[in-house]
């Protein structure tokens, strides 16, 4: 199994079904992928209480099960990205804020009514159930940290939300690539543009001396 992660906005609120999905993409804006994870600019979108349960459809070797989705109506997404923004911007460094800030005009462009997050094959990789409560955490952690970080001035990402989103070292978000923090756009446009590399900053920064210097 591949093991994508997929968000779009869409006049559905709950994944397509096997013959919707001509009328899910007529009715749906950009696509965006991700793997193996749901990047943080993602989950800014929800709260736990945007956790939905679908029900699978029973293959030959599997069963039918429920799994987690996340839906949300787009414009109550659009607050709560708003809403974080300030509390990210010091954690994310101002390179990484803007790209947050793209991401918010993003969905606040689109003109559909929900924000879906597709998950089926993430949940597939756990036992049933235990996906759900591991989503439930971590939107619930990200909740608290975002409420906190203003007062303390660090980000705390808790082990579960670490976990969700794919870091492997937490504390340093200023060092993740675009793609980590926002997945990338399923279109012929290339969305997000990568992060120059650090080495290549610093050495744009500090030129090297030439040849003939000693010193």
């Amino acid at each position: 199994m591949s093991n994508r992660v997929y968000l779009c906005c869409t006049d559905f609120s709950t994944p397509p079904a096997e013959g919707d999905w001509h009328a899910f993409g007529e009715r749906s804006g950009t696509e965006y992928e991700a793997a193996y994870c749901i990047p943080l600019y993602w989950l800014c979108l929800f709260g736990a209480e945007d956790i939905r349960l679908a029900r699978t459809q029973a293959e030959d070797d599997e069963e039918a099960r429920d799994y987690a989705y996340l839906v949300c109506a787009r414009q109550a997404g659009l607050a709560r990205l708003q809403a974080r923004a300030a509390a990210l911007q010091g954690p994310l460094g101002p390179e990484r804020h803007a790209l947050y800030l793209e991401w918010m005009a993003r969905i606040g462009q689109e003109s559909f009514s929900h924000v879906l997050v597709r998950t089926e094959e993430l949940d597939a990789m756990d036992e049933e159930g235990q996906f759900q409560q591991e989503l439930r955490t971590a939107l619930m952690d990200l909740d608290v940290a975002c409420n906190t970080v203003i007062v303390t001035g660090e980000l705390v990402i808790s082990p579960a939300l670490a976990n969700l989103a794919s870091f492997p070292n937490p504390p340093e978000l200023q060092h993740y690539d675009a793609f980590v923090l926002a997945g990338a756009a399923n279109s012929s446009e290339r969305w997000p543009t990568p992060f120059a590399p650090v080495l290549q900053q610093r050495a744009a920064e500090h030129p090297s001396s030439p040849w003939w210097k000693f010193w």
